[in-house]
Formats: C-alpha cells, structure tokens, sequence
C-alpha cells in the first residue's frame, strides 16, 4: 500500500502537464539543438577528412615510449594490490539490507551466504524543463566488483519532436563503505540522428543514515568541433526495501541549446 501511494504521487505532476498541442516553442528549441548538433557532425567529417591528408607525416615514436613505462610500472606496483582489491570487494543484497552487517558494501576475503560480487541498479526519472519541453531518463548500473558499466538512455521532447541520446560506458570503481566514485568511458550516440561519439563521465552514489542515498551523475560526449555535450544529474533517494524513489535536478547542453529542471525518480536494486 505504501509503495502504491508513492507511485501515485510521482505519476500525480504529470497530469499538470500543459496540452503537448500548445509547445510548438519547445519543439522548435529542440530542433535547434539537432541543428547544431548535425552541424557539429559536418564539422567532424572535415576534421577527419583533413587527418587523412596529413597522415603521411610519422612520428619519433618518443610518446609511445613514455607510455610504455609508465604502463610498466603502474602494473609492477599497484598490479597486484588491485587485483587484490578487487577480489576482497563484497555488495550486500541491496542497500540498507536489514540482514546485512554493513552498508551496500564492505572488503573481506572469505565471502559469506549474504554478500555477492555483483550490483545492479535500474532507475527512470521524469523531467520538466522551463523551456515546454520534457526529459526521460533511463539508467542502468552495474558492478562486478570494482568493475563499473553503465547505459544511459535520455529523450527530450515536446508536442511533436524529440531527441534521444544514447551511451554505453565502462570504467573503475572506488568503493568503500556507503560511498561509491566510479570513472568510465565509452561511446555516445544519437538514435533517432545516427550520430556516434566517444564519452566519458563519472558517477557517485553517498548512502546516508536514515535509507537516503544521494546519486551523482554527469557525462560528457565529445564532438571533434572542440566543446562537449554535457549531462549532469543529482537526485536525493529513499529506499523502500528494493525500490527507491526521489527527487533531483537534470541538465543538459548540446551546443549551446540547454534543457534542465527538476525531476522525479524511480529506481530498482538487484
């Protein structure tokens, strides 16, 4: 009864909604942003065009050395003090599990029948814009062990247009406790546009006294036209059992063209 309840209260600001047939101002900004956006492409294709002229030139071979010794000594000392890291790292059933003895995750090095190596979080939030438009955003989190990958999937959209991102991403946990930092990287497309770029982010999760949990998240994809797209996301949850629910703040720039405002957010542990 009180997982329906706090359903109905999110689901509750979207029939205050204005009617999608009056936002023809918000389809027009979203199509401004796919135009800067193409043109940012055309600008790549030239770019690219003008490395494959220059692509006689060869290099000394000086910076793959420096490379190559810094790769050899990372791996001689903090090799092994890593892999140990990431074979002693534990994730309880779900965050604020009564039956576990500590909080989301803990160090050890014999696993017991309550902990697992693996996390999953799953999470969906509407936003309103200032602007007559709208966001959704979809995001799924997992970690084996301090391995992280991440999918975000966000749509933008008005009375009749829309713009979807989408990005898989990759990278290397810190965890300790009720604190989580995670970088990675990845690739960043647009689906509805059918262009790709590379991305790279990082995200945090601080699980706090009382079931609250804060989430950050920000990305970034980057166009070779030289300034990058830009998602930024903070969000205070509440866990009930497995589900959590909260509310935060979206922000999204696309060449100029910015979309932010508040949100509502679901989400589900595994």
């Amino acid at each position: 009864m009180k997982l329906l309840c706090i359903i109905l209260l999110l689901l509750l600001p979207l029939s205050m909604m204005p009617a999608q047939d009056q936002e023809a101002e918000g389809d027009e900004k979203i199509e401004e942003a796919i135009r800067r956006i193409q043109e940012d492409a055309k600008e790549e294709e030239k770019e690219e065009e003008k490395e494959e002229e220059d692509s006689g030139e060869e290099d000394d071979g000086d910076s793959c050395a420096g490379g190559q010794i810094f790769g050899e000594i990372f791996a001689e000392i903090l090799g092994e003090l890593f892999w140990q890291y990431v074979l002693s790292l534990r994730f309880a059933p779900y965050p604020y599990a009564e039956q576990s003895d500590f909080r989301y995750s803990t160090l050890v090095f014999e696993s017991g029948e309550r902990e697992k190596i693996a996390s999953l979080q799953t999470s969906a939030d509407l936003s309103t814009h200032f602007d007559k438009t709208y966001g959704n955003t979809n995001r799924l989190s997992a970690q084996l062990s301090a391995l992280h990958f991440n999918l975000f999937y966000q749509t933008v959209f008005a009375s009749t247009v829309s713009l979807s991102s989408l990005s898989l991403n990759g990278g290397l946990s810190l965890v300790i406790g009720g604190f989580d930092l995670s970088g990675f990287g990845g690739a960043y497309f647009f689906s509805n546009l059918g262009i790709a770029m590379f991305s790279m982010g990082l995200s945090s999760r601080v699980f706090l006294p009382g079931r609250f949990y804060l989430d950050l998240y920000n990305l970034y994809a980057f166009p070779n036209s030289g300034i990058p797209y830009i998602h930024l996301a903070a969000s205070l949850n509440y866990m009930v059992w497995r589900f959590s629910v909260g509310a935060g703040y979206n922000y999204s720039n696309f060449s100029g063209v910015v979309f932010n405002g508040p949100c509502l957010k679901i989400g589900f542990w595994l």
